[in-house]
C-alpha cells in the first residue's frame, strides 16, 4: 500500500461522515468476511489466525469510508486508520498532534 501524506490523509478524515454506533455496523458488517474482522462485545476485531491483533472500541469511531481498496476509520481522537484490502496492511495517522505514523502488516 502506498503511504499518503499528511495533507492527503487530512482531506480524506474531512470526507468522512460522523456516524453513530448503529450507521458503523451496517456499514462495516457486509465488508467483515473480506476485511477479516469481527465484531465482539461492541468493539471491532480485525483478525489474523483466528487471534485478534487490532480491536477498537464502535464508540471511540467517530465515522467510516470505504475507497476503492482503501478502508478509513476515523476515530473521535483524529485517528485515522487505514487498511489495504489487498495487502491486509494497516497504517494509522494521527492527524492532529503529530506528524508521526505507524504502518506495518496487519495480516498476512
Amino acid at each position: 500500500m502506498k503511504k499518503k501524506t499528511l495533507v492527503e490523509l487530512r482531506r480524506i478524515a474531512n470526507l468522512i461522515p460522523k456516524q453513530n454506533p448503529f450507521e458503523i455496523a451496517a456499514f462495516l458488517c457486509p465488508i467483515c468476511d473480506e476485511w477479516k474482522f469481527v465484531f465482539l462485545n461492541g468493539s471491532l476485531v480485525f483478525m489474523e489466525d483466528e487471534n485478534p491483533i487490532l480491536v477498537m472500541q464502535i464508540s471511540t469511531i467517530y465515522g467510516t469510508l470505504r475507497a476503492n481498496d482503501t478502508l478509513y476509520i476515523l476515530c473521535r481522537n483524529r485517528a485515522l486508520h487505514y487498511f489495504d484490502r489487498k495487502t491486509h496492511q494497516h497504517c494509522v495517522v494521527f492527524l492532529d498532534n503529530t506528524h508521526d505514523d505507524i504502518s506495518g502488516p496487519m495480516l498476512n
